[in-house]
């Protein structure tokens, strides 16, 4: 490292390299004291030090990165306080499980809390056996698209005409119409894995043949999720929850679902609820709105 000569007020006395260094761990959120006391340890003067850290917190560029990785922060502190809330229930964390619920309480307590529940409401006794068998759905996928695991939209796939017939939904839970629940297919061989994804959109998932080992993580567990493995020792919460035959799950949006299916699997998701606004839609993708312009003058 070196420190250049005769700069003026507002010019760092580092090296680009060195500046870099800087910048980044002020952005990570090291405290400026301890900046300084290394760049001290590393044969900075001490003056030159505490300039180097000044001017680099004034940079305009720096300066807003600061605030935009300030709210970061408090937004993720938010979500690690939920985290410890929900991690001290009475009991383990748990998926609760019902044999029937009411409409109304499947909505207060779960849908609109953003937690997952099971269902034993025997939904796939109302399919064609025949139809539904996972022999016959194999054949309707073919020979290639049976051989590994897919989502396919029922009523957008042609060859899945013959599984629409008759299909009915899930009365007070989901819409009356099904095509508008947008139904789909969830076709697994045996040994199907997936790994972990994140619901987008409120699902309802009916379990058909076979059994599903699911394993959920609360949309709060963003963070521990999304960083990297080098970067963070914390595990996110994780829930597990089998699944057999005339089970129903909700995935709440925001959570991150995987699961396996040792002996294969069918099922059908349902996506628009009982609901004046039938589902919510996490777009995590979306461009970020720009601040407030600064004043001209």
């Amino acid at each position: 490292m070196s420190a250049s000569r005769d700069v003026d007020a507002e010019t760092s006395p580092l090296t680009p390299e060195w500046r870099r260094w800087l910048v980044e761990n002020l952005v990570r959120g090291v405290p400026p004291k301890e900046l300084v006391a290394s760049l001290e340890r590393s044969g900075v003067d001490a003056a030159q030090a505490r300039r180097a850290v000044e001017v680099e917190q004034r940079e305009p560029f720096v300066a807003g990165a600061l605030r935009a990785v300030g709210m970061q922060r408090k937004l993720e502190g938010l979500l690690d306080v939920y985290a410890e809330l929900f991690q001290q229930t009475e009991g383990p964390p748990r998926v609760d499980r019902h044999e029937a619920l009411a409409p109304e309480a499947f909505f207060d307590r779960y849908y609109f809390d953003n937690l997952p529940v099971v269902l034993r409401a025997g939904w796939s006794a109302s399919l064609a056996p025949e139809a539904w068998s996972p022999a016959n759905v194999a054949a309707l996928l073919g020979e290639r698209g049976a051989r590994h695991a897919c989502c396919v939209p029922l009523f957008e796939d042609a060859r899945l005409e013959p599984l629409t017939r008759g299909l009915t939904t899930l009365p007070g839970l989901t819409a009356e119409d099904a095509r508008a629940c947008e139904p789909r297919l969830w076709w697994e061989p045996p040994g199907a894995e997936a790994p972990l994804r994140a619901a987008r959109r409120n699902v309802l998932l009916a379990q058909v043949h076979g059994e599903r080992r699911l394993q959920l993580v609360p949309a709060f567990e963003l963070r521990r999720v999304t960083l990297a493995s080098s970067e963070s020792q914390d595990a996110p919460v994780r829930l597990d929850v089998s699944l057999s035959p005339g089970d129903l799950v909700l995935l709440p949006v925001g959570w991150w679902y995987g699961f396996s299916a040792p002996g294969g699997g069918v099922a059908v998701s349902f996506e628009a609820f009982a609901l004046p606004e039938p589902n919510v839609t996490w777009d995590a993708d979306a461009e970020p709105q720009p601040s407030p312009l600064p004043p001209r003058d």
